[in-house]
């Protein structure tokens, strides 16, 4: 079995932040905080409603990730209805609907034709060591439902931006590891993560100050390490490193 470590992080550090009566959770601060503390050679980032494919999983029991990259797998939403199922029995029939076999296959003859050198991945194929074409564009689908890089690459470019909002924050990350020289990796169907829809709490509170906006992202991600308003966690503080967070594994 996997050990699973449980990191509780207690509500006096959340409501010392800026501004944190506006979300319940900073979930990419929350996500530093395990950055820091991960102990293996790759971090994945995922979240708890998303479902990998068989072919996911296969991918990553063969151990072939490349130290300089950051891969994404091809991202889906699905409507769940046999919440019943058992885990096995989820994915049989998940990846048994017409509909989403018929989105993968649009999903995979976009893909390979935006990034042809990443079409054999999934299955084992070898990915060729080349420079990101100025033209390649950066797969944003889904951008904090599969991150996988390596720890180093991670601790390089100290994680997220801590920042008082939730929204666009996942996009961020990219925008770093790009301006280290990590070249982004696409995991093509049959390889792909898929959002479970449900019903969403607004994220959208009165009291929120937003940092990020599609007015000025372009420019945020051009400059990804300049400080952002309200952003905490400058330098080696990201994560909340010397901080002995209670730890229970399970």
């Amino acid at each position: 079995m996997v050990p699973i470590r449980v990191i509780r992080v207690p509500p006096a550090v959340h409501m010392s932040m800026p501004h944190h009566k506006a979300h319940p959770l900073f979930e990419h601060t929350a996500e530093n905080v395990a950055f820091r503390r991960a102990r293996g050679r790759f971090i994945l980032k995922t979240n708890i409603d998303n479902i990998m494919s068989w072919d996911t999983v296969l991918f990553l029991a063969r151990r072939e990730l490349r130290e300089d990259a950051v891969y994404r797998a091809t991202y889906a939403e699905f409507d769940f209805t046999e919440e019943a199922l058992g885990p096995t029995e989820l994915l049989e029939w998940l990846f048994d609907q017409p509909k989403m076999l018929g989105d993968m296959n649009l999903e995979l003859a976009d893909l390979s034709s935006k990034y042809p050198e990443d079409t054999a991945v999934c299955q084992g194929g070898a990915s060729p060591v080349v420079e990101d074409r100025p033209a390649r564009p950066f797969y944003w689908a889904g951008s904090g439902d599969f991150v996988l890089a390596s720890r180093a690459l991670i601790l390089h470019v100290h994680g997220y931006p801590e920042i008082a909002q939730n929204w666009q924050t996942d996009d961020l990350i990219h925008c770093r590891l790009r301006a280290v020289g990590a070249r982004q990796i696409v995991l093509q169907p049959p390889c792909v993560t898929v959002h479970q829809n449900h019903r969403r709490i607004n994220r959208v509170r009165s009291s929120t100050r937003w940092v990020v906006t599609d007015a000025n992202i372009d420019q945020v991600c051009a400059s990804p390490f300049e400080p952002l308003p309200t952003e905490i966690g400058s330098g080696d503080s990201w994560g909340f490193p010397d901080e002995a967070f209670e730890e229970t594994v399970v």
